[in-house]
């Protein structure tokens, strides 16, 4: 599960090292091959410079996921958005792309946050420029089966519901270190149970995660929509619980979750192509929120996984940043809140703001 935000079948690859250890071995693998770093970043992709032809500046751009939270930039692409910028933009599904951000293999990426603060923590100069989803919504979902054993019943209070289902397992991609994994862990916690009341297990995938729900197997799944609905369309079940209409997680408003993220080299070096791709994903952006139905018809043949009606009903689950801005402050505030819940450790006021800046945004 992404910050999502659920993967594609084919994506993901199984984890390994923490998150903290992999950033810690890029600092250090940057660090080592400064000048051959410089000389990808010079010559990958055009750099994001014009043909000699006079044509559209070529660059390439990652998304981690098939799924609602790569909207922005997949209707940027598909609705001409890029191309009406004068860009050229070759998008690619990367696992973990902020390596190849970094070592300048790829100009771009629709990154999580949560990897933006932690990449910069460590060394490694990357930084958001513009904003794609915001406020980030878990729902928390219970095959029947599960409901039947433990006992629970629609009229249970969420306390109640919570520590019925004690020893119950909860499947994410990346196991514990999962920003899903840590939101559960702060739902239990605030309901006075311990973090490991339902267990987490780590999955290579989420296609992985989703077949053992499917398969009785697991009878809880913590992920943003479409995910739950999409498996209680398959397997009987009901949602007991969604971050979004909760006074517990009422912090979580405005914070941000993804972003359009490069090297701060190469955004330095290529200012008008970094406005340009902030004025396409600000469009994209707007787009969703006026016109989610239309937007879900553009974007199902990119989320083959999903239905076009699975897709309409999950848009506005999401909040998207309007012209994909949000000022310095409140994305401040809200990396702040975020490191609140442990999703990675509250940065140096260095850190944060370097992390991310307003100048390309409509």
């Amino acid at each position: 599960m992404d910050q999502s935000n659920g993967a594609s079948p084919t994506r993901d690859g199984r984890v390994v090292n923490s998150p903290k250890a992999r950033f810690r071995k890029l600092a250090g693998a940057l660090a080592a091959s400064a000048l051959a770093v410089a000389v990808a970043a010079c010559s990958s992709s055009s750099g994001g410079s014009t043909s000699q032809g006079g044509g559209d500046a070529s660059i390439t751009m990652s998304i981690t996921i098939a799924a609602p939270t790569s909207a922005p930039v997949d209707l940027a692409q598909s609705l001409g958005y890029f191309k009406q910028q004068g860009l050229a933009v070759n998008v690619k599904i990367i696992p973990n792309s902020y390596q190849s951000i970094a070592v300048g293999q790829i100009q771009f990426g629709l990154v999580g946050v949560s990897q933006v603060m932690q990449a910069n923590a460590n060394g490694v100069g990357l930084q958001q420029v513009c904003n794609g989803q915001t406020s980030p919504s878990y729902v928390l979902a219970v095959s029947q089966k599960t409901l039947n054993a433990k006992g629970i019943t629609a009229s249970m209070s969420l306390k109640e519901t919570l520590t019925r289902l004690q020893g119950e397992q909860v499947t994410e991609v990346g196991g514990a270190v999962n920003p899903g994994s840590i939101l559960l862990s702060s739902l239990l916690k605030q309901n006075g149970l311990p973090s490991d009341w339902i267990k987490v297990v780590s999955e290579t995938s989420n296609a992985s995660a989703t077949a053992s729900f499917m398969a009785g197997q697991v009878g809880v799944v913590f992920q943003p929509q479409p995910v739950p609905d999409q498996l209680l369309s398959k397997v009987p079940g009901r949602i007991i619980f969604n971050t979004a209409d909760s006074p517990l997680f009422a912090n979580l408003h405005g914070t941000p979750w993804s972003g359009i993220v490069a090297s701060k080299s190469y955004i330095d070096a290529h200012p008008d192509v970094t406005k340009k791709v902030c004025a396409a994903i600000g469009k994209a952006d707007n787009y969703i929120i006026g016109n989610p139905a239309q937007a879900a018809q553009a974007l199902q043949p990119q989320m083959p996984s999903y239905s076009v009606s699975l897709l309409e009903k999950a848009l506005p689950a999401y909040t998207w940043a309007a012209n994909g801005a949000m000022s310095e402050s409140q994305f401040q505030s809200g990396v702040k809140v975020l490191a609140s819940y442990g999703i990675f450790q509250q940065p140096s006021a260095s850190t944060l703001s370097a992390a991310y800046t307003t100048k390309y945004q409509p």
